[in-house]
This record gives structure tokens, sequence and C-alpha cells, in this order.
């Protein structure tokens, strides 16, 4: 017979008004004693919390809740004080929140991805991606595991960001397996799925209203949307959630400097919406010159400041990369855009801006690798941009003085690609992921577009490298880097097959290029000629600050 002991414990809760289990339990479905915290918690050392709304009982019918809610959500969308003071325009905006928005319904089921998995693909970020896009305060980040079950905006984040990390799983330590696997994994790791990843920040989004009450979460968490996309090739949706991410940022008056003069009393959202600001700024403008698209943002706020520690070589090479895309603004986009019928480009400018390209990256050589491969490829992925415009002005010659105007520029630009490549380890391109990788392959394309035209240019000195040694190292670069994209390679794989028929007469270098998994290292013994590279590659860290 059971002891009245329990029941009488019972009646004493009933007594306090303790009417639902804490959020946890709730969720995990277990029997919770309704103390603060419970005993569940306390031996699990988890956060115990009673701020979930609990479900409505009773028969399901059509009518609406009480305008209590609606109130409450008007009181959560009204800015401070302090952001009404400091511009009449942005008392009609939302105010800049940090922290997400908490539920606004029932709890939350038992998280479909575990939290392991999510620690485990933050600490990759962190590792390796961060010092590309430092926008994710790590001690926040990993504070808000502990309430992810009521967290559902974060929660939102933190899948979309795994949805990036999953494309690169060589970033991930292969050691640790997460328990349990899900349906939707990817096999080697055991991690889920980009889809399914992505799926979930849907899911987590459509139980807050994020559109009317955005936050800086909300910006983040549609710029890892736009990465996922990016890499997975869909372009419309990628360019989709890159203007979400700045349609909010500007919602929020985040590209307005008295907005953080408003901040002041919240120096960590001032400081990663500011990085926020410019990693969009950087990445619209990359996009808009890769795909063709308009430009908004313009530099209206000032740089992130100078920090201290690891930060400081961080945001030092951060200032390098936004110095190389301040430089491409409206005029040269709307050049760019029409290359038809557009207006007249000027050499002398071109010229100019490939002198600033040139001379743009006075903090290299402290960054960090991942920042060092970035920085390097991108300043002359920029460059090789600015030749092709000159191609399409037929602004070209094959006698001027200046090397950026001459029909053979790409063979330097590739050559200094080919030193960067051999002074950074593979990892720090693979950190870059698909990024990097089709920056090399627009680089190769118009290397390979040049020898066409010239084919004589791959006939050098027997034992030197040249042109052609150059471009078979960028299609190894494009095969390798974040485990290969197969739609840059096979173009570029194309072109370097026409090359080599046109300069041997012969089809001798079909079967070596399409056979890259099989007879790699011979094509790195055959061809690239790496022991000379090596020894030029020392020579090219004297001319990273040049």
């Amino acid at each position: 017979m059971q002891s009245p002991r329990p029941i009488q414990a019972a009646k004493r809760r009933r007594a306090c008004k303790v009417k639902q289990a804490c959020d946890l339990c709730h969720a995990k479905k277990i029997r919770c004693d309704g103390t603060c915290p419970c005993m569940n918690c306390r031996v699990t050392n988890a956060c115990c919390s009673y701020e979930a709304v609990p479900k409505k009982t009773g028969p399901k019918g059509p009518r609406r809740l009480p305008n209590k809610g609606k109130n409450a959500q008007k009181v959560a969308a009204e800015p401070p004080a302090s952001l009404a003071e400091g511009s009449t325009a942005a008392a009609d905006a939302p105010a800049p929140r940090f922290e997400p928005t908490s539920v606004a319904s029932e709890p939350q089921q038992l998280l479909p991805v575990p939290v392991d998995v999510i620690l485990l693909c933050l600490d990759a970020f962190f590792a390796h991606k961060y010092p590309i896009t430092p926008i994710l305060d790590q001690e926040h980040s990993k504070a808000s595991l502990a309430y992810l079950e009521t967290g559902t905006e974060q929660y939102g984040l933190l899948t979309a960001c795994c949805s990036v990390m999953v494309l690169t799983p060589e970033l991930i330590d292969p050691s640790i397996s997460p328990s349990p696997p899900l349906d939707t994994v990817d096999t080697n790791l055991g991690l889920p799925s980009v889809d399914a990843l992505i799926s979930e920040t849907m899911r987590a989004r459509s139980s807050c209203d994020w559109v009317e009450n955005p936050s800086l979460t909300t910006i983040q968490t549609s710029f890892f949307l736009f990465s996922a996309y990016f890499c997975l090739g869909k372009d419309n949706s990628a360019w989709f959630y890159l203007r979400e991410a700045i349609t909010t940022l500007q919602t929020l008056r985040f590209h307005e400097e008295s907005t953080y003069a408003a901040l002041s009393d919240h120096p960590s959202l001032a400081v990663y919406s500011r990085r926020m600001f410019w990693v969009l700024f950087i990445t619209e403008r990359a996009f808009a010159l890769q795909r063709h698209r308009p430009l908004t943002l313009q530099p209206t706020i000032d740089l992130p400041a100078d920090e201290s520690g690891r930060e400081k070589n961080i945001i030092s090479g951060f200032r390098d990369l936004i110095f190389l895309f301040q430089n491409f603004d409206d005029d040269f986009l709307n050049v760019w855009n029409l290359q038809s019928s557009g207006p007249a480009a000027s050499s002398k400018s071109l010229i100019r801006l490939q002198t600033i390209l040139q001379s743009g990256l006075p903090h290299v050589s402290s960054c960090t690798e991942s920042q060092k491969a970035d920085l390097l490829v991108t300043r002359q992925w920029l460059k090789t941009m600015v030749w092709q415009l000159c191609v399409s002005k037929t602004l070209l010659s094959s006698s001027t003085q200046e090397e950026s105007m001459s029909i053979s520029y790409p063979v330097t630009i590739a050559r200094d690609i080919i030193l960067a490549s051999n002074v950074v380890s593979l990892s720090a391109f693979d950190a870059n992921g698909v990024g990097i990788a089709e920056k090399v392959f627009d680089i190769g394309c118009s290397l390979a577009d040049v020898l066409a035209v010239q084919p004589e240019l791959a006939h050098l000195v027997a034992g030197e490298l040249g042109p052609m040694d150059y471009l078979m190292e960028l299609l190894r670069i494009v095969s390798t880097v974040g485990g290969g994209s197969s739609r840059h390679l096979q173009i570029l794989a194309e072109k370097v097959n026409d090359c080599i028929e046109a300069g041997s007469g012969s089809e001798q270098g079909l079967g070596l290029v399409w056979e890259l998994d099989e007879n790699e290292d011979m094509m790195e013994e055959e061809i690239t000629g790496q022991s000379q590279i090596d020894n030029d590659a020392t020579l090219f860290e004297s001319l990273w600050c040049k």
C-alpha cells in the first residue's frame, strides 16, 4: 500500500499554487516536483524555469485569446527612451535588441537537434570561420545553450549557423559522434543534414514574431541562411535571405551612426551590430560582382573599433577587407552591371583602382590563417574583376606600360594566387569554403581565356613554371577546397583541356585533367612544379604589404 506521505506533499504543493511542471520537465514529459529548481534540474545541473505559457485546456475552438497578449506585444515593440531621444525617426523603428524574442505559445518539444551537435558546430565556427565573419558573441552563444528549450529564436540562429558548418565537415572534429543519431544525418560524422538544419531554423522562426519584433539575432539568422544557400548554389534563395538581412538591419537602423550612440548602455549589442553591418556591406558587394546585383548599403557608419588580445588581429584584418570593398561603389557597379550599354569607363580610374588594391593590405602579415587566405585571394579576385571590366570596355592593350591594363595580366594574378596557396594552409582555404573556391575559379577562367587567345604565352623555357602550370594548380585548388565544387570544377576542367589541346595539338591532357581523384599525386609531381613554387613562396611573403 502506498504511503500517504507523497499525497500529503502533493497537497502542500497544491496549497502553494504550483500548477505546472517546469519547462524542461514538461518538454521531456517527466514528473516534476514543482520546486525551483526542481529535483530533476538539480540532478542534471540544468536551467530550471517556469516561463513557458501552458497549453490551453478544454475544447478547441476558433475563439481568440483576449487582447491582453496584443497589449503585451505592443509594449514589447516600443523603443526605449534612449533610442527615442536619439532621433525622431528612430522612434518609429523597433528597439534594437540582442536577446531573441521569447516563446509566445506553448513550450517547444524536445530539441530535434541535440545540444552537443550545436556545441560541436559552434566550436568549429569560432575556431575557423569567426575570424572571417566575427558576428557572434562566443560567451553569449554558448550560455544560450542552457535555455534553447524556450529560446526559440536563439535556437533558430544556432541551427542556421550549424547549417553552414555541416557543409564543411572537415572543419568539425570527427572524433566526437553526437548521440542519438538522427534520421537525416551526414553519415560520416553523425551530423544533421543541411536541409534538416534549415528546416529546423524555419520551424523555430515560425514560433516567434521576428518580422514585427526583429533583433540582431534575426539579422544573424538571415545571414547564415544566405551563406548556406550560397554554398548550395541556390542563388535566388541566397539573394533573398541576404536582402532580408539587410532590410532587417535597416529596420533597426543599424545603418545609422546615431543608433549606436543610443546603445551606449549596451556595448556588446553595439559592437556586434556594427560588425554585422560591415559583414553585410562586404557580402553584398561581393555578391553584386558575382551575380550582377544592385547595391543597397553605403558606408554610413564608423568602422569597427580596435580590440585587444586575439580580437586585435582579427579586427585589423576585418578592416582591411572592408577597405578592399569600399572602392567598389555605385559608380563601378553601375558600369559593371550594364557592361554592354553602360556609361563609359575611364582607363585612368581603373588603373588607380588596381593600384589601390595592390597596396590595400597593410595588416595581412599579422592576421589569422583563414583571414590571410581570404584577404590574399580576395585582393587578386578583385583585380580580376577590374581586368574583366577592362576587357568588356575594350580598354586593354598588348603594348601598354601598365601591367594591369595588359592582356596577359591574369598570368601575374594567377602566379600570386599560387604563391599565396603555398604560404597558408589548406585548412585556411577550407575555412572560407565555396566562396574562396569560386574566386579561384573566376581567376582560373580568366587565365584560361587569355591562353586560348594567346597560346604562345604557355610556351616557356623547359624547366620553368609558366601560365599552364599556374592554370593546373588553380584547377587543383578548386578540386580540393571545401571538398571540391563539382559545378566549378567541370567548367574549369573543360577550359584547361581546351588550353592543353590548343598548346599541344593533341588530346594528351584530357585524361589527366578528368582523373583528378585517381591521379592527383602524379598531377602534382609532373605538372605543378611544386618544389619550385615552394621556393618562390618565401619571396612572396615579402610582397604581402607592397
